[in-house]
């Protein structure tokens, strides 16, 4: 682990911003090294990764397409493997052995947390390990959702990143990141839905299907569940039913193609799922307050579906 050099004139005795090695491919970029919390956008070629450990307290998580095969040793000394795609953010305390296998080019992002920092917020050392979908922290905490579209978009060299504004995000996301995991009710909150394999299973299911016509049943086969059980579990998971969470992420879709293409509202309505232009316009209607067409030429848009939504959507008859 490297450190950063104090520029002239700053205070001799602040906390040194502290950095990772540059990787040795040049696929880690380094959005900002803070004092509390640095952030990097890693694009992974195909490769195994042996098992290591940080200093630090690491969030990392896939941003865009892409599967890893993550590995970590708990304290029993046994090893643990799981497979993860988009969507999944994963936490592992500093000093936890993992390691990590792309079996393809697979795109990430990464927060690590200073000991003190973490120590400040949850008042204890990072707890434990775990894995959930962003979908899952955002429903939970609408800053986690924000700030984290605002790392993609640094990812993406969509925002100016300038030191303060990239601090105050990293600062900020790792905080709410965990309290919303580890402070209170919120890891029973979140192990008394769906276990995080199913959530990760049902929603790339989804996903991979949106043009579809799916059923309640399709999607509680894809978790590994009785159709009533599926049900009353991602509901307690997600805050939405299976139905409200389908239609937002038909409608995230819908909105990436209105606003950055010139096809036809009723082209992009099939592709996405909805039985026609008219259906696509109530729930954009719903959802964003808007006609489709005011979203036209937007590329990285500001409207984004709510999860979960204030006033949930009742489910519609027949096809969920």
């Amino acid at each position: 682990m490297t450190h950063a050099t104090i520029p002239g004139g700053a205070d001799a005795n602040a906390p040194i911003p502290f950095v990772l090695p540059p990787a040795l491919n040049g696929y880690r970029r380094n959005l900002f090294p803070g004092r509390a919390t640095s952030v990097y956008f890693d694009r992974h070629p195909p490769n195994e990764w042996e098992p290591h450990l940080h200093t630090q307290d690491q969030v990392s998580g896939i941003v865009g397409d892409g599967t890893v095969t993550l590995k970590w040793e708990t304290a029993d000394r046994q090893w643990h493997e799981r497979e993860l795609g988009p969507g999944a953010f994963w936490v592992i305390p500093r000093g936890m052995p993992h390691a990590l296998i792309c079996p393809a080019a697979v795109d990430m992002v990464s927060l690590f947390m200073e000991v003190a920092f973490v120590a400040d917020v949850l008042d204890q050392r990072l707890p434990e390990f775990i894995i959930v979908p962003l979908a899952q922290l955002a429903s939970r905490d609408q800053v986690i959702a924000q700030h984290s579209k605002l790392f993609l978009r640094l990812c993406q060299h969509e925002a100016r990143a300038n030191a303060i504004y990239v601090e105050s995000i990293g600062t900020v996301l790792g905080t709410h990141v965990l309290q919303t995991l580890f402070h209170g009710d919120a890891v029973r909150d979140l192990r008394t839905g769906l276990p995080d394999c199913a959530l990760i299973k049902v929603m790339s299911f989804i996903d991979d299907h949106l043009g579809e016509e799916l059923k309640l049943d399709d999607l509680a086969h894809a978790a590994g569940y009785s159709t009533g059980h599926f049900g009353v579990l991602f509901k307690r998971s997600m805050e939405l039913t299976p139905h409200d969470y389908l239609m937002r992420r038909r409608l995230a879709k819908a909105r990436d193609l209105l606003a950055t293409t010139d096809r036809k509202e009723i082209d992009i309505a099939l592709e996405c799922g909805f039985s026609d232009d008219t259906h696509l316009t109530r729930w954009s209607r719903r959802i964003f307050k808007c006609l489709p067409k005011h979203l036209r030429g937007l590329g990285a848009s500001a409207y984004e579906p709510v999860f979960p939504s204030g006033q949930p959507i009742p489910p519609l008859d027949g096809p969920v």
